[in-house]
């Protein structure tokens, strides 16, 4: 135990002077869920999948989260609201200009948004997410303080997931994505400069079928 009374590793995480966003990529059309939104979709205490995904980065030591909001955002906005936890900073909405061309016009809204705030890092987390859990985050924040990777990455299985963490030398790279890719063909090229986290299945759990909402519908995720 530490001088804190906290178990190694904890004390110091919470400790860690935050310039670290995290960026919420929430602006796709949810085709596949068609007509239903997924990230309006409740779990079984009624309360919307994006607030969850939310309210466990708000826990984090995130210094600031950037929500990247597209296809109906009013109604977005006006679900998840209610529900964010008043004992930490609300996020910060914003709008993806041009977010039907794919996911990399939402990343690169994101990213600039973190960028003009000075951010060190950008945590970029999936709104179809909401069991990552809050201490994975803390502990990928912590690996990018320590050694300042280019990337810091999770894997479960042999197979990388989400969230991932981009130092702020990335930036220029990731405000270049074009497409529905992402940033796979940049991770292809760290190398040395990425560091791998072991993580639990929460990683690969994303909820975007009918089947999945319909599995979301009955999960209590109160925190």
């Amino acid at each position: 135990m530490t001088r804190s009374g906290m178990p190694p590793g904890i004390a110091d995480i919470a400790a860690i002077p935050g310039d670290i966003d995290a960026i919420v990529l929430a602006a796709g059309q949810s085709r596949r869920t068609f007509p239903r939104h997924k990230l309006l979709a409740r779990d079984a205490d009624g309360r919307p999948m994006l607030a969850t995904t939310i309210r466990r980065i708000q826990a984090s030591t995130a210094r600031r989260i950037i929500v990247v909001l597209g296809h109906r955002a009013h109604d977005i906005r006006d679900a998840i609201m209610p529900y964010m936890d008043p004992r930490h900073p609300p996020p910060h909405l914003i709008h993806a200009a041009g977010h039907a061309s794919g996911l990399s016009a939402s990343l690169r809204s994101g990213v600039a948004a973190a960028q003009a705030e000075g951010a060190g890092g950008a945590l970029i987390c999936l709104g179809d997410m909401p069991l990552v859990p809050t201490g994975l985050l803390d502990r990928m924040i912590k690996t990018h303080h320590d050694s300042h990777p280019a990337a810091v990455v999770v894997m479960q299985g042999g197979r990388r997931g989400h969230p991932v963490l981009w130092d702020r030398r990335m930036f220029p790279a990731l405000l270049r994505m074009q497409g529905d890719r992402g940033a796979r063909d940049l991770l292809r090229q760290m190398g040395d400069d990425l560091r791998r986290l072991p993580a639990g299945p929460e990683i690969h759990a994303d909820f975007d079928t009918p089947e999945r909402l319909a599995q979301f519908s009955m999960l209590s995720l109160v925190s």
